[in-house]
């Protein structure tokens, strides 16, 4: 799977989450886009660096 694939298929997952989570409980959907930010942050170096 080359960089870009990668990248997109992140994108959709998280995407797909928060909108999920939206529309389960609007509420909630502010802490969804915080966790997804706090793991981007997380693996962004991993991906960067190719390790995954």
């Amino acid at each position: 799977m080359n960089e870009t694939t990668r990248q997109a298929v992140a994108v959709a997952l998280g995407v797909g989450v928060v909108a999920w989570q939206a529309s389960v409980e609007p509420g909630r959907a502010f802490a969804a886009v915080l966790l997804l930010s706090a793991l981007g942050y997380a693996f962004a170096p991993v991906v960067r660096d190719g390790v995954v």
